[in-house]
């Protein structure tokens, strides 16, 4: 391993930055491609005397379908090999294995090359780990939906709730929060009951 590892450490010297290029709007992050990946890694990669080889197997004991990639020096012989499982929620679905696949090539491609892309949205919760985790907009502004209700249509933005609220507005949910029940407490109406 030792010729391997001189040549990868050679190879991520040579490696460009890894840009997040692509969004995923269900979870309202961005990632980057597995083109992303191996157009930054593959040239260095090759430069170093590295070849990736990759392959997809079923494991006859568990009948799990995995993603391997290994990084081989050409010249040494050295090699190094990661398995990923494949997850789907139907195996027997081909656009579902190949996008579980697509997921797996991504992550394997982008931990043997020691990438980490500059913008890192798509890892951010987990590698805050338990410490610090991750909060769901959706959950803060929920406790303010009234307010942020009647805050949006006075901006012009008509909601039922806050599952409507445009992406651009859950960036910043404190000040949300905040503008909201300054909106409210300005205009509230308050009755004076008499006794």
């Amino acid at each position: 391993m030792k010729e391997l590892a001189k040549a990868l450490l050679a190879a991520r010297k040579e490696m460009g930055k890894l840009i997040n290029n692509a969004k995923n709007p269900h979870y309202r992050s961005n990632y980057a491609t597995l083109d992303e990946v191996i157009r930054v890694a593959q040239e260095p990669l090759a430069n170093a005397g590295i070849c990736v080889l990759e392959s997809t197997a079923v494991i006859s004991e568990s009948n799990a379908t995995v993603q391997k990639l290994e990084l081989r020096h050409v010249e040494s012989g050295d090699s190094y090999q990661s398995t990923i499982p494949l997850i789907c929620k139907d195996p027997s679905n081909p656009q579902q294995l190949k996008s579980a696949q697509t997921y797996a090539r991504r992550m394997l491609w982008t931990a043997a090359a020691g990438l980490a892309p500059v913008d890192d949205d798509d890892g951010n919760s987990a590698s805050q780990g338990a410490s610090k985790p991750a909060q769901d907009p959706l959950a803060l502004l929920k406790p303010h939906e009234t307010a942020i209700i009647a805050f949006a249509a006075s901006k012009g933005t008509i909601i039922a709730g806050v599952h409507e609220l445009p992406a651009k507005w859950l960036q910043s949910p404190q000040k949300l929060i905040a503008a909201a029940q300054e909106y409210a407490s300005q205009n509230t109406v308050k009755k004076e009951v008499k006794k």
